[in-house]
């Protein structure tokens, strides 16, 4: 019985909350959503075997460093697969090799620069709800403020305590607003930081296999 009483309480809380609020918070809650669902997809796209499993990053560094031939002949099957993006690079070397280093090397850069924009994908739109959402609990509050002054020119004379209590709800979107807001910071900095990590990684990692290739291949052939 307490329990129920209790979500009772709460559900009326959050009712309260919205009414406070208007129609800027169910805005401000689609932004919320739209956030988690971002957050959500990007940290299991940004995954690490979606970008640089570790069984192919050694395989690589093998038949880089020390030509093994069954460590290549994996690094060729992976690559065909195209699980990742480690793999899909070493693909564009793979499928290049009897070309000279620097045709390989600007293959590689331009489908670098392809995988680099697919994995910052998503990432814009926190970059709007950081913007938007501050600004929509901004333009509530103003709402709010200003529907709070109205109704004080209407009365006259008005207590202190009654202005504090309009102040007080009218300010309910602003905190909603950067509710949202924190969120998605936090999630842009560790993305973006996440995809500059990776690559670097991967321009080290591919970088080896090209020279390799390259020193094998020798001139392009006709």
């Amino acid at each position: 019985m307490h329990h129920l009483l209790a979500e009772a309480q709460g559900l009326a809380k959050i009712s309260e909350f919205y009414d406070k609020g208007g129609i800027i918070m169910y805005v401000l809650t689609f932004c919320s959503v739209l956030t988690v669902a971002v957050i959500v997809y990007k940290a299991l796209d940004l995954g690490r075997k979606r970008v640089l499993p570790e069984d192919l990053k050694k395989d690589i560094d093998v038949a880089a460093n020390h030509g093994d031939d069954s460590a290549y002949a994996r690094v060729a099957q992976q690559s065909g697969e195209g699980r990742s993006v480690l793999a899909r690079l070493s693909q564009v070397v793979v499928q290049r090799s009897e070309h000279s280093g620097p045709k390989i090397r600007d293959a590689v850069q331009a489908k670098a620069h392809e995988e680099i924009v697919k994995l910052q994908g998503g990432i814009g739109i926190l970059d709007v709800v950081i913007v938007v959402a501050p600004m929509l609990g901004l333009l509530g509050t103003a709402s709010g403020i200003t529907t709070v002054f109205d109704g004080m020119s209407s009365m006259g004379d008005i207590k202190m305590s009654i202005m504090a209590a309009g102040v007080a709800e009218a300010l309910t979107t602003t905190i909603a607003g950067l509710a949202v807001a924190v969120p998605a910071v936090i999630g842009h900095s560790i993305f973006n930081r996440k995809i500059e990590t990776y690559a670097s990684q991967l321009e080290v990692v591919v970088g080896n296999l090209v020279n390799a290739v390259s020193d094998d291949g020798g001139e392009e052939k006709a």
